[in-house]
């Protein structure tokens, strides 16, 4: 049958639909230099469906047991109260983290809530509205805990609960499997790289030293602000540094006209490198879109992808340390050091035993990336209209 959550069904304040909330929020918790993960809000995401470990700080074993007034277990919700309020993550299984400042987790009542449904219709457009609206604090803005009441939660039957919270988690999954299968896929190859080219003592017959210059063209980007779609055109997004970190274009994205040169045009599995700002590279799979001024892309008529694109992550490291030494506002590096960024050049019988296991490798990389995008974009089109009714939520499964 067909129910539009938002019209159809009684609103509850999540606090009635909730057994438990993990708040460990209060006095700063003392770490150590290993042990148990404590993630932080950068950790929480509404682009994955678990909280990734990025710049985590640990907790020993004593300050685990004793410091906290309760952890999260699998199934929890993880809910950011300061930052970007709002943001949430599903907890896994096993649970190998803990959590203290500024979020708290969730823990569904599954008498009156299906957890993976509340998952799902918080991560709705009505639902995030709701909690900006709430929002205080004009430098940090701040859901505070008692402002929980006030968010009101749609609640249909545990049928439809289930079929929209299983359809928008069975996406989020499949996405995360990707995820995991890539990373130990580019860990391969990291690997493969490194054993070929950094963990050897001496240069093997027919090989030779270069630098990035010589194995790969890196071509800057426009001022695409002059370069702007006429009325007539639709444009396409531009890739700045912002899209480049979050792998993706957005509605907040800026346009440029499709009539620029094409070399200029970013098409799935180019390599991008940042410059300038915040330095990263990455293989873009973000769809199609226009290169602007501070990032690279980086090419090449003789070498295969893994190679150039192995060769300048090795040196972002150091990239980065020169930007940092910059006296500017905005750390950068020169053309130049591209120059002086030493490669090993094989000879061009191992250059072709060693590409014939890393092209495998990135070529399923990209592949895994571009479905993801493609997994999220149908998702978040289909959650909507599973809400909304639009959909037959009865013909879920034969679609």
């Amino acid at each position: 049958m067909k129910c539009n959550i938002w019209k159809d069904c009684p609103k509850v304040p999540i606090t009635e639909l909730l057994s438990f909330v993990v708040d460990n929020r209060g006095k700063t918790v003392p770490t150590a230099p290993y042990g148990h993960k404590l993630i932080a809000t950068n950790c929480v995401t509404n682009n994955t469906l678990f909280p990734v470990y990025e710049k985590v700080r640990y907790l020993s074993d004593k300050t685990y047991n004793t410091w906290f007034r309760a952890h999260p277990i699998p199934g929890d919700i993880l809910f950011v109260n300061k930052g970007t309020p709002g943001r949430v993550c599903m907890v896994p299984d096993p649970v190998d983290f803990c959590i203290a400042q500024d979020m708290i987790a969730l823990r569904a009542d599954a008498t009156k809530i299906y957890n993976k449904y509340l998952f799902a219709v918080l991560r709705s457009r009505e639902i995030q509205q709701q909690i900006y609206n709430t929002n205080v604090g004009d430098v940090i803005p701040h859901f505070k805990k008692q402002f929980l009441d006030q968010l009101l939660i749609p609640v249909p039957n545990f049928s439809i609960q289930k079929d929209i919270g299983d359809c928008y988690y069975l996406f989020s999954y499949k996405i995360e499997l990707n995820n995991k299968i890539n990373e130990n896929l580019y860990a391969q190859a990291k690997t493969i790289f490194y054993e070929s080219f950094i963990n050897i003592d001496t240069i093997p017959d027919g090989w030779k030293k270069g630098n990035l210059l010589d194995i790969a063209d890196y071509l800057n980007g426009l001022a695409m602000q002059k370069y702007r779609p006429k009325e007539d055109e639709d444009g396409i997004p531009v890739l700045k540094i912002k899209e480049l970190r979050q792998g993706s274009c957005d509605s907040s994205s800026e346009l440029c006209s499709l009539n620029i040169k094409p070399e200029y045009i970013i098409k799935d599995g180019d390599v991008i490198f940042s410059w300038s700002g915040s330095l990263l590279v990455d293989i873009w799979c973000g769809g199609t879109c226009g290169l602007n001024q501070h990032l690279f892309k980086v090419t090449s008529d003789t070498y295969d992808k893994w190679f150039y694109y192995l060769w300048t992550a090795h040196h972002l490291d150091r990239f980065i340390a020169v930007a940092a030494d910059k006296a500017t506002t905005m750390g950068h590096i020169k053309r130049g050091e591209l120059a002086k960024a030493e490669v090993l050049i094989p000879s061009e019988e191992d250059y072709k035993k060693i590409s014939a296991v890393m092209n495998p490798i990135v070529e399923l990389i990209i592949a895994n990336r571009i479905e993801n995008r493609k997994l999220a974009e149908l998702r978040d089109e289909l959650l909507p209209k599973l809400m909304s009714g639009d959909i037959d939520l009865t013909r879920i499964e034969e679609m």
